[in-house]
C-alpha cells in the first residue's frame, strides 16, 4: 500500500477506516485479477489505482472512498455504471458511484463488469 493511500484511510473514523482496508484488498486482488498492472494512488482527492501499461496507460482504473453512512467505488467513468444497470439493479449508486455499505465489498460480478467496461472505455 502507498504511503498516500495509508495515509488516507488512518485519517478516517475507526469503522471506515476498517472497511477501507477490506474493500482495498479486495479491489488490488480484482484488478490482478483482471491481469491489469496498477498502482495505487490517490487521485481526485481518494486512494485507486492507476494503469501502468498497455491499455489506458497513465489512466485511472478505479478509486473508491469512505463517506459517513457508505463506501463509494468510482470508476472515474460517466458512462460505465450507465451501462451496468442489470448487474446493479437495487444497490445505490449515483451516475458517478456505486455505494457499498460499510463492511462490505461488492460482488465479484460487479467490481470484475465495472473493471472490464473500464478498460473497454480507455480502449
Amino acid at each position: 500500500m502507498s504511503a498516500e493511500v495509508a495515509s488516507y484511510i488512518a485519517q478516517q473514523p475507526e469503522a471506515q477506516a476498517k472497511a477501507l482496508k477490506t474493500l482495498r484488498k479486495y479491489l488490488a486482488a480484482r484488478v490482478a485479477h483482471a491481469g491489469v498492472a496498477a498502482e495505487e494512488v490517490i487521485s481526485y482527492g481518494m486512494p485507486g489505482f492507476r494503469i501502468l501499461s498497455g491499455r489506458g496507460q497513465g489512466k485511472m482504473l478505479l478509486g473508491y472512498a469512505a463517506w459517513k453512512d457508505h463506501l463509494a467505488l468510482y470508476p472515474h467513468s460517466g458512462t460505465v455504471l450507465g451501462r451496468m444497470k442489470a448487474e446493479t439493479r437495487g444497490l445505490s449508486q449515483t451516475k458517478s458511484a456505486l455505494h457499498i455499505g460499510i463492511g462490505s465489498v461488492p460482488d465479484d460480478r460487479v467490481t470484475d463488469r465495472l473493471i472490464h467496461l473500464r478498460l473497454e472505455e480507455l480502449g
